[in-house]
């Protein structure tokens, strides 16, 4: 009975409040004979007593909400989210009521949950209703969603959430993550990597096609993704655009209950790549359109077993210090116990080095560490190289790859022609061993334990000493040249 008093209370003060500035409103055209001036014959009392009645009556319609009793309207926010939307939300804050630009629900501090888990951290959202049923306090009806400045705390386990968004039924609504940003975790709760979200809208428009639109960046590198799902043709299409790359991938998906098949086309600096690709049970089988490019994935477990063949490969161009590789690498992402796998690569060409032939190795996964094994190349013909045992490992946020290396020397006259040796210097070699450690970042190699024909000298010992402390620029070719030139002298 008190609550009932209390609203009728706040509502004859509501009503009273907006009828006082109407009637003042209506008073000063009326007091200033502007109505009169405009139609002196056809405006009468009667229509003035309407006109503001009819007014009253719709402003008082749309400040219902208002008055509506919060916990009961937070609770059916809460279960028609879960019920039409797949989600849940947790509100914890008062709820204020905003009528422009429509009419909405404002709830500060919002968490979603999924899986038992709390997944997400919203500073507000606005919760548009329709409004052709304000009469009825206890039916809210929910239009859209926005979600302002929401940080998303995800890993493995419930990254699915993003694609179950997309799999709703409902229809003319619509749901938007604005100004946002996604902590990638590892199992242990550490951050892999951080993905800022500018937009990310999901909209349902009819019983069948739901559509995504977003814009985020990940390792500092734009990406725009547009997607549409028809359920009822069971089909998936989507585009991905990485503008500062001139790189295009669109996706066309179709699924059925046991199978997923589709083709994606990579468009580069507009040239097209076609890949093809089947999905069965837990095995991703694919291949490109020549057949350079095959391979199998096994999902659970995870393992990736790839055959890349590619005309050539600019090393440079891939270890810059903003490339995607590079980035990918540092967060530790591959480091992953969960992640393993073998990339077998062919090359014809490096084009880095321009005497380097046919390249072939592999890059092994395994239990959270990145080995290249089974480097086999040659230079000129001449000199056979066999790269072996290579760790890639990140130490205080630097790239470095630790290995061993052994030359054999098919032709070593050749060699010393090539690089101009003096034939006082030219000694009979047949084979050289070291290890190596390159850094990446830093852009020097040292070397150690070197071995010329199986054996080392005080001549060695030396030039390595003196090698190692200039850490001068290992990709100058150049200073490459040079350094080549003078352990030959020395031995």
């Amino acid at each position: 009975m008190i609550k009932k008093d209390s609203f009728q209370k706040k509502f004859s003060k509501l009503v009273l409040s907006i009828t006082k500035r109407i009637e003042s409103f209506f008073n000063f055209f009326r007091d200033s004979n502007f109505i009169k001036k405009i139609h002196p014959k056809s405006l009468d009392k009667k229509i003035f007593i309407i006109l503001a009645t009819i007014f009253i009556t719709i402003i008082v319609y749309f400040s219902l909400p208002s008055f509506y009793v919060k916990d009961k309207v937070r609770a059916q926010i809460e279960n028609q989210i879960l019920r039409e939307f797949n989600f849940k939300v947790i509100l914890d804050k008062d709820l204020q009521y905003g009528l422009f630009p429509q009419p909405h629900f404002l709830i500060k501090n919002v968490k979603i949950e999924h899986n038992s888990k709390i997944i997400s951290n919203s500073k507000n959202i606005k919760i548009f209703i329709s409004s052709k049923n304000f009469l009825k306090f206890n039916r809210i009806k929910i239009k859209n969603l926005i979600f302002v400045k929401t940080n998303f705390k995800i890993d493995q386990s419930n990254f699915e959430f993003f694609f179950k968004l997309l799999n709703n039924d409902i229809n003319d609504q619509d749901i938007k993550f604005i100004k946002s940003k996604l902590f990638y975790l590892d199992q242990s709760g550490d951050i892999i990597f951080l993905t800022e979200i500018k937009k990310l809208h999901y909209l349902y428009q009819d019983e069948f096609l739901n559509k995504i639109d977003s814009k985020f960046e990940i390792f500092n590198l734009p990406i725009n993704l547009s997607a549409e799902h028809d359920a009822k043709k069971n089909k998936i299409l989507q585009k991905i655009s990485l503008t500062s790359l001139k790189l295009n991938i669109y996706n066309d998906l179709n699924y059925a209950e046991n199978e997923f098949k589709g083709q994606l086309i990579l468009n580069l600096t507009n040239k097209n790549k076609t890949i093809k690709y089947r999905l069965i049970n837990d095995n991703l089988i694919f291949n490109t359109s020549d057949d350079k490019q095959t391979g199998e994935i096994n999902i659970k477990p995870f393992f990736l077993s790839s055959n890349l063949s590619v005309n050539e490969i600019e090393i440079k161009r891939f270890f810059k210090d903003d490339s995607m590789l590079v980035n990918l690498i540092k967060s530790e992402i591959f480091n992953n116990n969960n992640f393993s796998g073998k990339i077998a690569i062919e090359a014809n060409n490096l084009k880095d080095f321009k005497h380097i032939k046919e390249t072939k190795f592999d890059i092994i996964f395994e239990e959270g560490n990145i080995f290249i094994q089974n480097l086999k190349t040659s230079f000129k013909n001449s000199v056979k190289i066999n790269i072996e045992d290579t760790q890639l490992i990140v130490v205080d946020n630097k790239i470095k790859f630790v290995g061993f290396i052994r030359l054999d020397f098919d032709d070593i006259t050749d060699f010393y022609a090539h690089y101009q040796i003096n034939r006082n210097f030219r000694k009979n070699i047949k084979n050289i061993k070291f290890e190596f450690l390159l850094n990446l970042d830093d852009q020097f190699l040292e070397i150690d334990n070197l071995k010329v024909n199986g054996k080392t000298n005080q001549n060695l010992e030396k030039f390595l000493n003196k090698f190692n402390s200039k850490k001068d620029d290992i990709f100058n070719k150049i200073i490459i040249r040079n350094s080549i030139k003078n352990f030959l002298k020395n031995f």
